[in-house]
């Protein structure tokens, strides 16, 4: 996995300001941090559960996506679907169920999964499961926290 960050410190409080309050500079910055370390593959962002981004009005992956495209020219694909509501898993209870993505076009063999943070790699694992695990090469976050036995 590629990060840009570690989760931690000022970097965590830019990714709660990209997720909450639409605030795309950080999307911008962690774009740049990642966009020369990874290869030229097509870029999957892993979407947001539609009652979160209606209520936040931003989808950070696809920020972060769109972002890393403009940088490197991969093209981004909407592979997966993500349900109306699911219970929220960031700053909470980490052991609830995962969001169950959709899979809405056939993937190519081999895709860049793009998240705004990793904390369990629950959320990464239920779209790298959704696209097919031999077809992710890497997933990008813009933030990877660094717990003991993650």
């Amino acid at each position: 996995m590629v990060a840009a960050f570690t989760h931690e410190g000022p970097a965590r409080d830019l990714v709660h300001e990209l997720k909450y309050r639409g605030a795309l500079g950080y999307a911008r910055v962690a774009a740049a941090a990642i966009a020369d370390r990874i290869p030229h593959l097509p870029l999957v962002p892993v979407p947001r559960v539609v009652s979160r981004k209606l209520r936040y009005g931003v989808d950070p992956a696809r920020e972060l996506a769109a972002v890393i495209s403009a940088i490197t020219g991969a093209p981004v694909l909407r592979l997966l679907a993500a349900p109306l509501h699911a219970p929220r898993r960031a700053g909470g209870d980490h052991r609830r169920q995962t969001v169950r993505f959709r899979l809405v076009g056939a993937p190519p063999p081999q895709v860049i999964l793009v998240d705004d943070v990793v904390t369990t790699g629950g959320t990464l694992l239920a779209a790298a499961t959704s696209v097919g695990p031999d077809r992710v090469v890497m997933a990008v976050a813009a933030n990877s926290a660094r717990k003991p036995g993650v």
